[in-house]
């Protein structure tokens, strides 16, 4: 049986005005004891005030009940409803937007911090842009045992670069492109989207997916706005829905869903390493067909990959190899940043346009 905890109720204000701006704060959260009075503490200290924080509490079994019932007594604008067992983000999640009375949502993590501007400088972004449907804001990754890794760093200069719905979009099957506790949208938005839904990968990619396969508009704030701590136990480290085959299966299936874009376009794998080989199993479940696979390996004898034909695409083959395959479609699928760049620069050699001519899966 769920149990709600509303401690000092503060009704809505009476002017429309008070109500059209009120943001929702959205914060499920699981046995967060430790980490969540710093991520509160950031939310009470926002400088815009207009806020409800809609906490769903997915029955933590630790000190986070305790710990939430003494915040909300000193502050009315947090509501707590608990689930008695631990039903999942998604569940938590859907349950705290139908309890969330703000037009608009602001997502956060119990992991995580607001910058105390995040709510007025996202608010005041989408007044200015009333076109944008999800809105984002750049972050800063921080870790509590050690120093950011070389592929922290590069995922967190990746992602800050991303900016204009140009950008997000032709860099979504990549990886997930707006970090889910920057996420400001409306609520019809939600609304319209049909919240969240259960899938095998996380919940969040999936949202920023659908939301691309309605033609939705997407942007982010050039301004970093959350801290995001990385931590071995987030759960991004340890659900299986947020590993990379699981994080393949979902690129594959919406690609699947707005392949026919493409026409009769033979679609091409570049790159024959896990990746490759990862997007091409992903992509055979949804019954899309992978025509060939190129990789940059000379001097090797014909070669195929569950069955598929393996052709060496580089400086000395490009010409021969675009001026027989010009239908194709090209799926990039290239960990390693040099490799990366040449096939990305033989592509601008030869006038293939990314989003039109090839996507990256990594």
């Amino acid at each position: 049986m769920d149990c709600w905890m509303n401690i000092n109720p503060a009704p809505l204000e009476n002017q429309k005005s008070e109500v059209d701006e009120l943001i929702s704060i959205l914060l499920p959260i699981y046995n967060s004891q430790e980490i969540l009075p710093e991520c509160l503490d950031s939310i009470l200290g926002q400088t815009y005030r207009n806020f409800e924080v809609v906490v769903v509490d997915d029955g933590s079994t630790d000190g986070t009940p305790a710990l939430l019932t003494s915040y909300a007594k000193k502050d009315s604008r947090i509501k707590i409803f608990c689930f008695t067992e631990n039903r999942g983000i998604v569940e938590a999640l859907n349950y705290g937007l139908d309890q969330c009375r703000g037009n608009w949502i602001a997502r956060m993590d119990a992991d995580d911090i607001m910058m105390p501007e995040r709510l007025a400088v996202q608010f005041a972004y989408m007044m200015k842009h009333p076109n944008i449907d999800l809105l984002g804001a750049q972050v800063r990754i921080f870790r509590g045992d050690k120093a950011l890794t070389e592929g922290q760093l590069r995922y967190q200069d990746w992602g800050n670069s991303l900016v204009t719905d140009e950008a997000i979009k032709l860099e979504i099957f990549a990886e997930s492109p707006i970090m889910h506790p920057t996420f400001f949208l409306s609520k019809k938005f939600y609304g319209v989207m049909g919240g969240y839904q259960s899938n095998p990968w996380a919940e969040d990619y999936d949202f920023i997916l659908r939301a691309f396969r309605e033609n939705a508009i997407f942007a982010k704030v050039p301004q970093v706005l959350v801290a995001k701590r990385d931590s071995p136990t987030r759960l991004a480290r340890t659900d299986p829905r947020c590993k990379r085959k699981a994080m393949f299966n979902a690129k594959a299936h919406y690609f699947a869903q707005i392949k026919s874009q493409l026409g009769d376009r033979r679609i091409i794998i570049a790159g024959t390493g896990s990746s490759g080989r990862k997007a091409c199993a992903s992509l055979k479940r949804e019954t899309v067909t992978v025509n060939g696979f190129v990789d940059n390996a000379s001097g090797k004898e014909t070669r195929t990959i569950s069955g598929i034909p393996v052709e060496t695409l580089n400086t000395d083959t490009a010409a021969k190899y675009f001026a027989e395959y010009q239908d194709c479609f090209f799926i990039l699928c290239i960990g390693v940043p040099e490799g990366l760049e040449m096939i990305q620069g033989l592509f601008r050699q030869y006038h293939l346009k990314p989003g039109q001519d090839y996507i990256r899966f990594i």
